[in-house]
């Protein structure tokens, strides 16, 4: 069940509140002046909390992170391997998308207040989509990417501008749009335990296999096969 927000929170005991009240105090024992009053009052109260933007006070949080670890990795040969382990492409390939986006005018507010270096949002942007299961959590890639929740979750939602121009010049919407850099696939099960490094390839299924996957994209790819770890430790 989906945890409610604290404006629901809110709402809701305040709701409890007005039964409890009605309850103890019975609107028919109040003259119509008092009854359009407490009315009045109930609405005002609640457009207030739902209008109020922060019910708890604004604090802020400290901030660390490790995502410029990633800017090190880049100037060593050696460790270009775990920058890819970081942002799931190469310093080359990150170089290249930051030339191709750096002047989109998505990336200026005309405000007095800059946003992020565009090589920062994108950092983070392909942080969290490199990450899964538990370790994808909103909160997690904050932390790890040394920003705020809203600022991971504003620069990994454009994607959604970019699928309705992909909608609009195609003419017709794609059956992959909605699996925006994905991978599925199945499991081919194997007759018998492998003799060398059997253990890699038991399944979640409790059973011996191989992966077999594929990205769902724009761009026909060839399919993956390989452990059944999932993509980025598939050995095709």
């Amino acid at each position: 069940m989906p945890r409610k927000n604290l404006h629901d929170q809110v709402v809701r005991a305040y709701l409890l509140h007005l039964s409890l009240r009605d309850i103890l105090l019975p609107p028919h024992e109040l003259e119509l002046d008092e009854l359009l009053l407490r009315l009045q009052a109930d609405l005002q109260i609640y457009h207030k909390i739902k209008s109020t933007r922060y019910l708890n006070p604004c604090m802020s949080i400290p901030k660390s992170g490790s995502l410029h670890l990633a800017w090190e990795y880049a100037k060593n040969p050696l460790h270009h391997g775990l920058f890819s382990q970081m942002l799931r492409v190469s310093p080359h390939v990150f170089t290249v998308v930051i030339e191709l986006i750096k002047d989109h005018p998505i990336f200026r507010n005309n405000s007095n207040v800059p946003q992020a270096p565009v090589d920062y949002q994108l950092a983070v942007t392909l942080y969290r989509l490199g990450r899964f299961g538990n370790a994808a959590s909103l909160a997690d890639v904050a932390r790890e990417s040394g920003c705020s929740e809203g600022s991971a979750e504003l620069w990994t939602e454009q994607k959604e501008v970019e699928k309705r121009w992909v909608d609009t010049n195609m003419g017709f919407k794609g059956l992959w749009r909605e699996g925006w850099i994905m991978y599925d696939g199945t499991i081919v099960v194997l007759y018998a335990r492998p003799a060398m490094d059997g253990d890699a390839y038991y399944t979640r299924k409790c059973n011996y296999g191989l992966s077999n996957s594929r990205p769902l994209g724009p761009m026909p790819v060839e399919i993956a096969t390989g452990f059944k770890f999932g993509c980025v430790a598939s050995r095709t």
